[in-house]
């Protein structure tokens, strides 16, 4: 069902390289494929609590935008399918985790929710609860709608989510196991950082990171502006 759906919507093109192709797997061809898997291999680890899944890279920031800005929530799943998680690499890491695994995903404000229709940070979140027997917990909501991090210094993206996200915990909080705060893209850490703080600093369970992407502070501004070229000529 998911490969006719996507050969109607998209045709027989690769959605990374854009050849057409009779071998999609529903969305890449088989070197492209190939590709995102050895683009796993080069998962990031900015901090000692931040693991994101790959780098990014053309392939990998193309197939984001597509999660973000083209209405396909299912390539959440597609891209942590063929992440580290699943072939190997950091999977140690998420092993080391004490468990239950706690996911939780970082919230989109009302309007932007809105405007895409879900939130892709909770559908990475579901993802990695499903392949990894964790669980999706809501203990954030965002208090206030912000401006896009893309094009801000990292003194700005700290401002721009300062005190943007309450806790949601709940009354009888678990008392073992680890949180891990999800979201799309890794780059200063400010979004993961504040959805940190938001929690407290009584906060009895470890607390870690994942995304999907990092990307290097000082490439973000060129990426923003790649993305936004895609969506237009797209």
């Amino acid at each position: 069902m998911l490969e006719s759906w996507s050969n109607v919507v998209f045709g027989m093109e690769c959605l990374g390289c854009g050849t057409a192709s009779e071998t999609l797997d529903p969305w890449l061809c088989p070197a492209c494929r190939n590709a995102l898997v050895g683009l796993s291999k080069n998962a990031c680890c900015p901090r000692s609590d931040v693991v994101c899944l790959f780098p990014m890279e053309p392939l990998t920031r193309r197939l984001i935008h597509l999660l973000k800005y083209r209405g396909m929530p299912g390539m959440a799943t597609y891209l942590v399918k063929y992440s580290c998680v699943m072939t190997g690499g950091n999977e140690e890491t998420f092993t080391e985790y004490a468990r239950p695994l706690y996911f939780v995903p970082v919230p989109l404000h009302r309007a932007r929710f809105r405007e895409r229709g879900y939130n892709q940070a909770e559908k990475i979140a579901l993802a990695l609860a499903s392949l990894t027997g964790g669980q999706v917990c809501r203990w954030l909501r965002r208090k206030t709608f912000k401006v896009s991090q893309t094009r801000l210094s990292r003194e700005g993206r700290e401002q721009n989510v300062s005190d943007a996200f309450r806790s949601n915990l709940p009354k009888n909080l678990p008392s073992k196991g680890t949180v891990i705060i999800v979201d799309d893209v890794y780059t200063t850490g400010a979004t993961t950082g504040a959805c940190i703080d938001a929690f407290g600093n009584d906060f009895p369970l470890d607390v870690k990171v994942c995304t999907l992407l990092y990307d290097k502070p000082f490439s973000a501004t060129m990426d923003y502006v790649a993305d936004r070229r895609a969506f237009y000529t797209y």
